[in-house]
């Protein structure tokens, strides 16, 4: 087991890494999610102003 983890210990960590970096980007991505909830409200506000103008 030792050997393994001196072995593939640095390569493990870098897929760990890589896949809580998906986690993380998947759920700001989501649906429901911040990023896609603040993009919508952006839209929204930039097209209510750009109505309010004409």
């Amino acid at each position: 087991m030792e050997q393994i983890i001196k072995h593939y210990g640095n390569a493990i960590l870098a897929v760990v890494v890589l896949l809580a970096l998906g986690a993380i980007l998947v759920a700001a991505l989501s649906a429901d999610g911040y990023v896609a909830t603040e993009f919508k409200n952006a839209l929204t506000g930039f097209f209510a102003s750009m109505n309010a103008v004409s």
